[in-house]
Protein backbone atom coordinates (compact mmCIF):
# COMPACT_ATOMS: atom_id res chain seq x y z
CA UNK A 1 0.00 0.00 0.00
CA UNK A 2 1.22 3.66 -0.43
CA UNK A 3 0.79 6.84 1.87
CA UNK A 4 -3.33 6.97 0.79
CA UNK A 5 -4.13 3.67 0.47
CA UNK A 6 -2.83 3.18 4.01
CA UNK A 7 -4.66 5.82 5.07
CA UNK A 8 -7.60 4.77 3.17
CA UNK A 9 -7.61 1.24 4.96
CA UNK A 10 -7.03 2.63 8.56
CA UNK A 11 -10.28 4.97 7.76
CA UNK A 12 -12.16 1.86 7.04
CA UNK A 13 -11.14 0.48 10.33
CA UNK A 14 -12.59 3.59 12.05
CA UNK A 15 -16.34 2.45 11.31
CA UNK A 16 -15.82 -0.39 13.83
CA UNK A 17 -15.89 2.27 16.30
CA UNK A 18 -13.94 1.89 19.82
CA UNK A 19 -13.84 -1.71 20.92
CA UNK A 20 -12.00 -1.72 24.40
CA UNK A 21 -9.99 -4.81 24.94
CA UNK A 22 -6.90 -6.14 24.57
CA UNK A 23 -7.25 -9.48 22.44
CA UNK A 24 -7.05 -8.13 19.17
CA UNK A 25 -3.79 -5.79 19.96
CA UNK A 26 -1.95 -9.21 21.94
CA UNK A 27 -3.14 -11.27 18.41
CA UNK A 28 -1.56 -8.55 15.97
CA UNK A 29 1.66 -8.41 17.97
CA UNK A 30 2.02 -11.91 18.44
CA UNK A 31 2.30 -12.10 14.55
CA UNK A 32 4.70 -9.40 14.37
CA UNK A 33 7.28 -11.22 16.97
CA UNK A 34 6.18 -8.62 20.05
CA UNK A 35 8.14 -5.59 19.18
CA UNK A 36 7.00 -3.89 22.10
CA UNK A 37 9.37 -5.54 24.62
CA UNK A 38 12.57 -4.42 22.20
CA UNK A 39 12.76 -1.14 24.20
CA UNK A 40 12.29 0.93 26.97
CA UNK A 41 8.46 2.37 27.57
CA UNK A 42 7.22 5.63 29.33
CA UNK A 43 3.98 5.09 29.48
CA UNK A 44 1.47 7.93 30.01
CA UNK A 45 -2.35 8.42 30.71
CA UNK A 46 -4.85 10.85 32.18
CA UNK A 47 -7.61 13.21 31.45
CA UNK A 48 -5.94 15.88 30.61
CA UNK A 49 -2.41 17.17 29.93
CA UNK A 50 -0.63 13.40 28.76
CA UNK A 51 -0.25 15.26 25.36
CA UNK A 52 2.11 18.07 26.87
CA UNK A 53 4.06 15.59 29.59
CA UNK A 54 4.76 12.97 26.52
CA UNK A 55 5.89 15.82 24.74
CA UNK A 56 8.20 16.94 27.76
CA UNK A 57 9.83 13.43 28.31
CA UNK A 58 10.12 12.76 24.54
CA UNK A 59 11.98 16.20 24.78
CA UNK A 60 14.05 15.54 27.67
CA UNK A 61 15.66 12.08 26.30
CA UNK A 62 16.65 13.26 22.92
CA UNK A 63 18.69 15.68 24.45
CA UNK A 64 20.55 12.66 26.13
CA UNK A 65 21.14 11.86 22.57
CA UNK A 66 19.14 8.54 23.28
CA UNK A 67 17.50 7.67 20.57
CA UNK A 68 12.90 8.36 20.98
CA UNK A 69 10.11 7.34 19.96
CA UNK A 70 6.91 8.96 20.53
CA UNK A 71 3.29 7.93 20.23
CA UNK A 72 0.34 10.48 20.84
CA UNK A 73 -3.32 10.71 19.46
CA UNK A 74 -5.26 12.29 18.02
CA UNK A 75 -3.08 14.12 14.82
CA UNK A 76 -4.24 17.33 14.17
CA UNK A 77 -2.85 17.22 10.51
CA UNK A 78 -1.73 14.80 9.11
CA UNK A 79 -1.84 10.72 10.42
CA UNK A 80 2.06 11.00 10.56
CA UNK A 81 2.29 13.05 13.35
CA UNK A 82 1.33 10.06 15.52
CA UNK A 83 4.31 8.23 15.39
CA UNK A 84 7.59 9.77 15.96
CA UNK A 85 10.97 9.03 16.00
CA UNK A 86 14.50 10.63 16.82
CA UNK A 87 12.58 14.40 15.78
CA UNK A 88 10.74 13.83 13.04
CA UNK A 89 7.45 12.54 12.39
CA UNK A 90 7.52 9.29 10.23
CA UNK A 91 7.54 9.79 6.51
CA UNK A 92 4.73 8.83 4.11
CA UNK A 93 6.19 6.33 2.83
CA UNK A 94 7.42 4.50 6.14
CA UNK A 95 3.65 5.17 7.69
CA UNK A 96 2.32 2.96 4.23
CA UNK A 97 5.17 0.68 5.06
CA UNK A 98 4.21 -0.14 8.18
CA UNK A 99 0.51 -0.32 7.50
CA UNK A 100 1.35 -2.82 4.74
CA UNK A 101 3.34 -5.17 7.72
CA UNK A 102 0.41 -4.77 10.30
CA UNK A 103 -2.16 -4.99 7.55
CA UNK A 104 -0.96 -8.72 6.87
CA UNK A 105 -0.16 -9.54 10.80
CA UNK A 106 -4.10 -8.24 11.23
CA UNK A 107 -5.88 -10.49 8.37
CA UNK A 108 -3.71 -13.10 9.80
CA UNK A 109 -4.68 -13.03 13.43
CA UNK A 110 -8.45 -12.40 11.60
CA UNK A 111 -7.68 -16.04 10.12
CA UNK A 112 -7.47 -16.89 13.32
CA UNK A 113 -10.90 -16.29 14.60
CA UNK A 114 -9.71 -13.30 16.09
CA UNK A 115 -12.56 -9.91 16.23
CA UNK A 116 -11.18 -7.33 13.23
CA UNK A 117 -8.92 -4.91 15.10
CA UNK A 118 -10.15 -0.95 15.45
CA UNK A 119 -8.19 2.39 13.48
CA UNK A 120 -6.64 2.94 16.72
CA UNK A 121 -5.37 -0.84 17.55
CA UNK A 122 -3.82 -1.08 14.07
CA UNK A 123 -2.22 2.46 14.51
CA UNK A 124 -0.59 1.28 18.08
CA UNK A 125 0.07 -2.16 16.32
CA UNK A 126 2.20 0.67 13.95
CA UNK A 127 4.20 2.24 16.04
CA UNK A 128 5.32 -0.42 17.94
CA UNK A 129 6.52 -2.31 14.87
CA UNK A 130 8.15 1.07 13.82
CA UNK A 131 9.91 1.54 16.64
CA UNK A 132 11.51 -1.64 17.03
CA UNK A 133 12.85 -1.17 13.59
CA UNK A 134 14.08 2.15 14.37
CA UNK A 135 16.00 0.27 17.25
CA UNK A 136 15.20 3.35 19.84
CA UNK A 137 15.92 3.23 23.35
CA UNK A 138 12.63 4.64 24.24
CA UNK A 139 9.57 4.65 23.34
CA UNK A 140 6.95 7.23 25.21
CA UNK A 141 3.64 5.89 24.84
CA UNK A 142 0.35 8.30 25.33
CA UNK A 143 -3.00 6.30 26.20
CA UNK A 144 -6.05 6.76 23.80
CA UNK A 145 -8.51 6.93 26.28
CA UNK A 146 -8.55 5.50 30.00
CA UNK A 147 -5.57 2.57 30.60
CA UNK A 148 -7.04 -0.59 31.75
CA UNK A 149 -8.38 -1.73 28.28
CA UNK A 150 -6.34 0.54 25.78
CA UNK A 151 -4.65 -1.16 23.17
CA UNK A 152 -1.64 0.65 24.37
CA UNK A 153 -1.22 -1.20 27.29
CA UNK A 154 0.51 -4.67 26.32
CA UNK A 155 3.88 -2.78 27.91
CA UNK A 156 5.83 -3.04 31.04
CA UNK A 157 6.97 0.19 31.35
CA UNK A 158 10.07 1.81 33.53
CA UNK A 159 7.75 4.21 35.06
CA UNK A 160 3.76 4.91 34.61
CA UNK A 161 2.29 8.35 34.48
CA UNK A 162 -1.57 9.26 35.18
CA UNK A 163 -1.20 13.22 34.95
CA UNK A 164 -4.96 13.80 36.56
CA UNK A 165 -8.42 12.09 37.00
CA UNK A 166 -11.45 14.48 35.78
CA UNK A 167 -15.07 13.35 34.08
CA UNK A 168 -14.69 12.75 30.78
CA UNK A 169 -15.51 9.72 28.18
CA UNK A 170 -17.93 8.66 30.84
CA UNK A 171 -19.82 6.22 28.76
CA UNK A 172 -16.47 4.27 28.23
CA UNK A 173 -14.83 5.08 31.64
CA UNK A 174 -17.54 5.30 34.50
CA UNK A 175 -19.94 8.26 35.64
CA UNK A 176 -17.93 8.79 39.01
CA UNK A 177 -13.53 10.23 39.28
CA UNK A 178 -13.10 6.65 41.33
CA UNK A 179 -14.55 4.27 38.08
CA UNK A 180 -12.57 6.51 35.48
CA UNK A 181 -9.12 6.58 38.32
CA UNK A 182 -9.67 2.62 38.28
CA UNK A 183 -9.66 2.93 34.34
CA UNK A 184 -6.53 5.08 33.94
CA UNK A 185 -4.20 3.20 37.03
CA UNK A 186 -5.27 -0.02 34.63
CA UNK A 187 -1.82 1.17 33.45
CA UNK A 188 0.10 0.59 36.83
CA UNK A 189 2.24 -2.87 36.60
CA UNK A 190 3.31 -4.89 39.07
CA UNK A 191 6.20 -3.40 41.01
CA UNK A 192 6.24 -0.43 38.53
CA UNK A 193 7.03 3.30 39.96
CA UNK A 194 4.03 5.74 39.20
CA UNK A 195 4.08 9.77 38.94
CA UNK A 196 0.80 11.29 39.27
CA UNK A 197 -0.80 14.69 40.29
CA UNK A 198 -4.54 13.52 40.54
CA UNK A 199 -6.34 14.81 43.58
CA UNK A 200 -8.85 13.67 46.22
CA UNK A 201 -11.26 10.74 45.65
CA UNK A 202 -9.39 10.63 42.16
CA UNK A 203 -5.73 9.84 43.92
CA UNK A 204 -7.30 8.19 46.47
CA UNK A 205 -8.33 5.20 44.05
CA UNK A 206 -4.62 5.03 42.63
CA UNK A 207 -3.03 4.73 45.81
CA UNK A 208 -5.48 1.93 46.93
CA UNK A 209 -4.43 0.49 43.28
CA UNK A 210 -0.53 0.84 43.36
CA UNK A 211 -0.76 -0.21 46.84
CA UNK A 212 -1.99 -3.83 45.76
CA UNK A 213 0.31 -3.77 43.29
CA UNK A 214 3.33 -3.15 45.55
CA UNK A 215 4.24 -0.10 43.26
CA UNK A 216 5.79 3.11 44.43
CA UNK A 217 3.55 6.05 44.10
CA UNK A 218 5.20 9.47 43.86
CA UNK A 219 1.71 12.14 44.05
CA UNK A 220 1.95 15.82 43.89
CA UNK A 221 1.87 17.98 46.55
CA UNK A 222 4.04 15.29 48.74
CA UNK A 223 6.53 14.31 46.57
CA UNK A 224 6.92 17.00 44.17
CA UNK A 225 5.14 20.18 43.86
CA UNK A 226 5.52 23.71 42.16
CA UNK A 227 7.25 25.95 44.88
CA UNK A 228 6.66 29.29 42.19
CA UNK A 229 6.19 30.19 38.94
CA UNK A 230 6.39 33.41 36.92
CA UNK A 231 5.39 34.28 33.46
CA UNK A 232 8.15 34.95 31.23
CA UNK A 233 7.44 35.62 26.93
CA UNK A 234 5.53 32.90 25.76
CA UNK A 235 5.94 30.44 28.81
CA UNK A 236 7.16 30.76 32.31
CA UNK A 237 9.74 30.37 34.77
CA UNK A 238 8.85 27.64 37.67
CA UNK A 239 10.70 26.30 40.68
CA UNK A 240 9.87 22.43 41.19
CA UNK A 241 10.68 20.76 44.56
CA UNK A 242 11.37 16.90 45.04
CA UNK A 243 11.56 15.71 48.13
CA UNK A 244 12.73 12.21 47.58
CA UNK A 245 15.83 13.69 46.37
CA UNK A 246 18.75 15.02 48.48
CA UNK A 247 18.63 18.18 46.51
CA UNK A 248 16.08 19.99 44.21
CA UNK A 249 17.47 21.51 40.89
CA UNK A 250 20.36 23.18 40.08
CA UNK A 251 18.76 26.70 41.83
CA UNK A 252 15.07 24.53 41.44
CA UNK A 253 14.62 26.78 38.30
CA UNK A 254 13.13 25.35 35.05
CA UNK A 255 12.09 27.33 31.86
CA UNK A 256 8.51 25.89 30.26
CA UNK A 257 7.54 26.62 27.03
CA UNK A 258 4.28 26.94 27.39
CA UNK A 259 1.56 29.15 29.99
CA UNK A 260 -0.58 28.58 32.70
CA UNK A 261 -0.58 26.57 35.89
CA UNK A 262 -1.57 23.38 34.72
CA UNK A 263 1.20 23.68 32.15
CA UNK A 264 3.55 24.42 35.33
CA UNK A 265 2.03 21.31 37.21
CA UNK A 266 2.63 18.84 33.80
CA UNK A 267 6.00 19.83 33.69
CA UNK A 268 6.51 18.76 37.79
CA UNK A 269 5.07 15.64 36.69
CA UNK A 270 7.02 14.84 33.72
CA UNK A 271 10.27 15.89 35.87
CA UNK A 272 9.39 13.56 39.11
CA UNK A 273 8.79 10.80 35.95
CA UNK A 274 12.31 11.89 34.41
CA UNK A 275 13.94 11.60 37.98
CA UNK A 276 12.80 8.12 38.61
CA UNK A 277 14.29 7.10 35.29
CA UNK A 278 17.74 8.91 36.85
CA UNK A 279 17.46 6.66 39.00
CA UNK A 280 17.75 3.76 36.72
CA UNK A 281 19.79 5.15 33.67
CA UNK A 282 22.62 7.23 34.03
CA UNK A 283 22.47 7.96 30.48
CA UNK A 284 20.10 10.67 31.65
CA UNK A 285 21.03 13.99 33.94
CA UNK A 286 19.55 17.56 35.29
CA UNK A 287 21.05 19.15 32.70
CA UNK A 288 18.87 17.25 30.11
CA UNK A 289 16.01 18.27 32.43
CA UNK A 290 16.60 21.80 32.48
CA UNK A 291 17.49 21.87 28.89
CA UNK A 292 15.01 19.59 27.34
CA UNK A 293 12.03 20.58 28.79
CA UNK A 294 13.23 24.50 27.65
CA UNK A 295 13.16 22.72 24.03
CA UNK A 296 10.12 21.06 24.36
CA UNK A 297 7.33 21.85 21.43
CA UNK A 298 3.89 20.71 21.27
CA UNK A 299 1.24 22.53 18.96
CA UNK A 300 -2.18 23.66 20.10
CA UNK A 301 -1.59 23.89 23.51
CA UNK A 302 -2.04 27.95 24.28
CA UNK A 303 -0.29 28.07 20.72
CA UNK A 304 -0.39 31.85 20.61
CA UNK A 305 0.80 33.45 16.72
CA UNK A 306 0.25 37.74 16.58
CA UNK A 307 -0.37 38.02 11.92
CA UNK A 308 -0.78 41.95 11.02
CA UNK A 309 -2.00 42.83 14.77
CA UNK A 310 -4.65 40.04 15.24
CA UNK A 311 -3.10 37.56 17.92
CA UNK A 312 -4.73 34.03 17.73
CA UNK A 313 -4.54 31.72 20.31
CA UNK A 314 -5.02 27.56 19.98
CA UNK A 315 -6.03 25.33 22.75
CA UNK A 316 -7.09 22.08 23.10
CA UNK A 317 -9.68 22.10 25.78
CA UNK A 318 -12.35 20.23 25.02
CA UNK A 319 -14.36 19.43 28.99
CA UNK A 320 -14.47 20.63 31.52
CA UNK A 321 -11.05 20.23 33.19
CA UNK A 322 -9.37 21.91 30.30
CA UNK A 323 -11.64 24.59 29.87
CA UNK A 324 -10.82 25.74 33.35
CA UNK A 325 -6.97 25.61 32.58
CA UNK A 326 -7.68 27.69 29.73
CA UNK A 327 -9.71 30.00 31.64
CA UNK A 328 -6.91 30.22 33.99
CA UNK A 329 -4.42 30.58 31.44
CA UNK A 330 -6.71 33.42 29.45
CA UNK A 331 -7.24 35.74 33.18
CA UNK A 332 -3.24 35.17 33.32
CA UNK A 333 -2.29 36.36 29.68
CA UNK A 334 -5.16 38.10 28.30
CA UNK A 335 -7.12 40.19 31.18
CA UNK A 336 -8.39 42.80 29.85
CA UNK A 337 -9.14 41.45 26.22
CA UNK A 338 -12.06 40.81 24.72
CA UNK A 339 -12.64 37.12 23.32
CA UNK A 340 -13.93 36.49 20.34
CA UNK A 341 -14.24 32.40 19.81
CA UNK A 342 -13.78 29.75 16.55
CA UNK A 343 -15.57 27.31 18.62
CA UNK A 344 -16.96 23.65 18.34
CA UNK A 345 -17.69 20.90 20.36
CA UNK A 346 -18.52 17.16 19.90
CA UNK A 347 -21.97 16.10 21.08
CA UNK A 348 -20.44 13.70 23.91
CA UNK A 349 -19.02 15.78 25.80
CA UNK A 350 -20.08 18.59 28.75
CA UNK A 351 -20.38 21.62 26.42
CA UNK A 352 -22.59 23.36 28.58
CA UNK A 353 -19.90 23.59 31.07
CA UNK A 354 -17.50 24.41 28.51
CA UNK A 355 -19.05 27.37 27.57
CA UNK A 356 -20.03 28.51 31.22
CA UNK A 357 -16.07 28.57 32.13
CA UNK A 358 -15.11 30.21 29.02
CA UNK A 359 -17.36 32.28 26.50
CA UNK A 360 -18.59 35.98 28.57
CA UNK A 361 -21.27 38.82 28.33
CA UNK A 362 -19.26 41.04 25.31
CA UNK A 363 -17.82 38.24 23.89
CA UNK A 364 -18.23 37.01 20.12
CA UNK A 365 -19.07 33.16 19.09
CA UNK A 366 -18.36 31.98 15.21
CA UNK A 367 -19.28 28.32 15.71
CA UNK A 368 -18.52 26.36 13.22
CA UNK A 369 -18.58 22.30 12.68
CA UNK A 370 -15.80 19.95 13.76
CA UNK A 371 -14.61 17.55 10.41
CA UNK A 372 -15.82 14.27 11.97
CA UNK A 373 -19.83 12.71 12.69
CA UNK A 374 -19.78 13.31 16.67
CA UNK A 375 -19.86 17.15 16.06
CA UNK A 376 -22.58 19.31 17.92
CA UNK A 377 -24.14 21.75 14.72
CA UNK A 378 -23.31 25.11 15.39
CA UNK A 379 -27.14 26.17 15.73
CA UNK A 380 -26.84 23.51 18.72
CA UNK A 381 -24.09 25.27 20.46
CA UNK A 382 -25.78 28.97 19.82
CA UNK A 383 -28.94 26.97 22.18
CA UNK A 384 -26.65 26.07 24.27
CA UNK A 385 -25.81 29.50 24.69
CA UNK A 386 -28.84 31.03 24.76
CA UNK A 387 -29.72 28.66 27.83
CA UNK A 388 -27.19 29.80 30.07
CA UNK A 389 -28.52 33.68 28.81
CA UNK A 390 -24.62 34.57 28.18
CA UNK A 391 -24.83 38.04 25.95
CA UNK A 392 -22.35 37.68 23.03
CA UNK A 393 -22.41 38.16 19.45
CA UNK A 394 -22.85 34.40 17.66
CA UNK A 395 -22.90 33.43 14.63
CA UNK A 396 -23.30 30.08 13.12
CA UNK A 397 -20.25 28.96 10.16
CA UNK A 398 -20.35 26.33 7.89
CA UNK A 399 -16.19 25.79 8.21
CA UNK A 400 -13.46 26.33 10.31
CA UNK A 401 -12.19 28.19 7.58
CA UNK A 402 -15.11 30.51 7.23
CA UNK A 403 -15.05 31.21 10.98
CA UNK A 404 -11.79 32.19 10.61
CA UNK A 405 -11.95 34.38 8.18
CA UNK A 406 -15.44 36.14 9.97
CA UNK A 407 -13.40 36.21 13.59
CA UNK A 408 -10.15 37.75 11.41
CA UNK A 409 -11.92 40.49 10.34
CA UNK A 410 -13.82 40.63 13.36
CA UNK A 411 -10.56 41.53 15.63
CA UNK A 412 -9.61 44.55 17.41
CA UNK A 413 -6.05 45.45 19.01
CA UNK A 414 -7.97 44.85 22.05
CA UNK A 415 -9.10 41.15 21.24
CA UNK A 416 -7.95 38.18 20.58
CA UNK A 417 -9.27 35.48 18.70
CA UNK A 418 -9.33 32.20 20.25
CA UNK A 419 -9.36 28.64 18.65
CA UNK A 420 -10.88 26.46 21.15
CA UNK A 421 -13.38 23.48 21.89
CA UNK A 422 -12.05 20.24 20.12
CA UNK A 423 -8.61 19.22 19.08
CA UNK A 424 -10.73 18.24 15.96
CA UNK A 425 -10.43 21.72 14.73
CA UNK A 426 -7.12 22.51 15.26
CA UNK A 427 -5.83 21.06 12.10
CA UNK A 428 -8.09 23.42 9.78
CA UNK A 429 -6.88 26.37 12.20
CA UNK A 430 -2.92 25.49 11.82
CA UNK A 431 -3.38 25.53 7.85
CA UNK A 432 -4.98 28.95 8.01
CA UNK A 433 -2.98 30.33 10.03
CA UNK A 434 0.36 28.96 8.21
CA UNK A 435 -1.29 30.18 5.35
CA UNK A 436 -1.45 33.95 6.99
CA UNK A 437 1.95 33.66 8.26
CA UNK A 438 3.53 32.83 4.78
CA UNK A 439 0.93 35.54 3.00
CA UNK A 440 2.60 37.98 5.89
CA UNK A 441 6.22 37.01 5.44
CA UNK A 442 5.65 37.81 1.35
CA UNK A 443 4.05 40.94 1.72
CA UNK A 444 7.12 41.59 4.43
CA UNK A 445 8.95 40.67 2.13
CA UNK A 446 7.79 42.67 -1.28
CA UNK A 447 7.40 45.64 1.17
CA UNK A 448 11.42 45.46 2.15
CA UNK A 449 12.59 44.94 -1.52
CA UNK A 450 9.99 48.02 -2.57
CA UNK A 451 12.34 50.15 -0.07
CA UNK A 452 15.49 49.07 -0.88
CA UNK A 453 14.81 49.60 -4.55
CA UNK A 454 13.41 53.33 -3.55
CA UNK A 455 16.49 54.14 -1.50
CA UNK A 456 18.77 52.87 -4.23
CA UNK A 457 16.81 55.24 -6.86
CA UNK A 458 16.78 58.10 -4.43
CA UNK A 459 20.76 58.07 -3.91
CA UNK A 460 21.48 56.92 -7.30
CA UNK A 461 20.01 60.12 -8.44
CA UNK A 462 21.79 62.42 -6.67
CA UNK A 463 25.35 60.70 -7.13
CA UNK A 464 24.99 60.84 -10.60
CA UNK A 465 22.81 63.71 -11.43
CA UNK A 466 24.64 66.65 -12.54
CA UNK A 467 24.36 70.10 -10.92
CA UNK A 468 23.88 72.73 -13.50
CA UNK A 469 23.81 75.54 -10.51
Amino acid sequence: MNYEESVAWLEQAASFGIKPGLERIKAMLSKLGNPETAYKVVHVTGTNGKGSVTAMITSVLENATLRVGRYVSPHLVDYTERIYVCGHDISREDFAKAATVVRKAAEEAVADGVEAPTEFELLTAMAFWYFKEQKVDYAVMEVGMGGLYDSTNVITPVVSIITNVAMDHMKYLGNTLQEIAHQKAGIIKEGIPVVTAAQQSGLKQLKKEAHEKKSRIYFYGRDFEIDSRQKWHQGQVITIKRKDMQKDLEKGILYVPFVGAHQAVNAAVAAMALTVIMKQDDRVNENDLREGLARTRWQGRFEIHTIRGVTYVMDGAHNPAGAEALSEALEEQYPKKRRIFVFTSLADKDTQTVIQLLIRKGDMVFACPAPTPRTRKPEEIGKLIEEQHIAVDFKPENSVKEALEDATKAAGENDIVLICGSLYILGDAIRYIEEKETEAAEAEKNRTAAVKAHMKQEVGEKVFSPDFS
